[in-house]
């Protein structure tokens, strides 16, 4: 099998898609070295990301792709699907080879798995934005942890930067120890090995059980619908709620 290892980002992908159709070499994976588990017959090439390549590569797709084709392959790559990168690499390759905009042809095995992919990313980030709770701490900043399936933290900062305008924030993704930290104007991204430890502040936990008598008031216990609660609010986003707390 012929492997492209890139470098886990947009610009990556665009440079081996420029390698691609310079060398006339069409890969079966495009990957990130850090997560692909080799095997003895694979062929790897490595890619090494050109600023210039990928520039004049984003140029010719968002001609033939639409202005927002970028933003979708990079919503694609956010998937924690293993094949993402790859989906995406098939899909901006397409485009590409057939010059022209392919996005409502969803018979292609290809465009179908590109469309799906992003989805899932798009309808976790609509989920995340609705469950994920703010606490304040000592300190005065408002934190938020959450542990996603898909890296969504990028795409959900934007929303609460707004949203909470003028308030410093931080939003922790636990499960790959990523943050959004923001002083109520701007965001900045990063990693972190930090444990995710918090000191509330003195009115936090009054705080929280409001959220728990409001939970409890409108449930009406005769008419309770564990299956359709299930359904709207996922259990595996219910950990850091504190309106749920007593279910786990």
């Amino acid at each position: 099998m012929k492997i492209f290892f890139i470098q886990n980002n947009v610009e990556g992908l665009l440079s081996a898609l420029f390698y691609s159709f310079v060398a006339k070499v069409v890969p079966d994976e495009v990957t990130d070295v850090e997560i692909y588990q080799q095997k003895i017959d694979d062929e790897i090439t490595y890619i090494k990301t050109d600023a210039a390549q990928a520039e004049r590569v984003q140029t010719a797709l968002t001609r033939y792709g639409g202005y927002d084709i970028i933003r979708r392959l990079k919503n694609c790559m956010l998937s924690c699907d293993e094949n993402a990168t790859s989906t995406a690499f098939r899909y901006a390759y397409k485009t590409l080879f057939f010059k022209k905009d392919i996005s409502g042809n969803l018979a292609d095995p290809t465009v179908a798995q590109f469309v799906f992919t992003e989805q899932k990313v798009l309808t976790e980030r609509h989920h995340i934005i609705g469950f994920l709770r703010f606490r304040e701490s000592a300190g005065g900043v408002i934190y938020a942890r959450f542990s996603p399936d898909n890296d969504i933290t990028e795409l959900v900062a934007p929303h609460f930067l707004k949203r909470l305008s003028g308030l410093p924030f931080v939003i922790h993704d636990i499960k790959r120890n990523k943050i959004a930290i923001s002083d109520g104007f701007a965001l900045k991204f990063d990693h972190t090995d930090l444990p995710a430890a918090f000191t509330p502040s003195d009115d936090e936990e009054a705080f929280a059980n409001l959220w728990r008598r409001y939970y409890k008031e409108i449930n009406i216990e005769e008419r309770k619908n564990l299956k359709q609660q299930d359904r709207f609010m996922p259990r595996r986003y219910r950990k850091f709620m504190p309106e749920t707390y007593e279910r786990f």
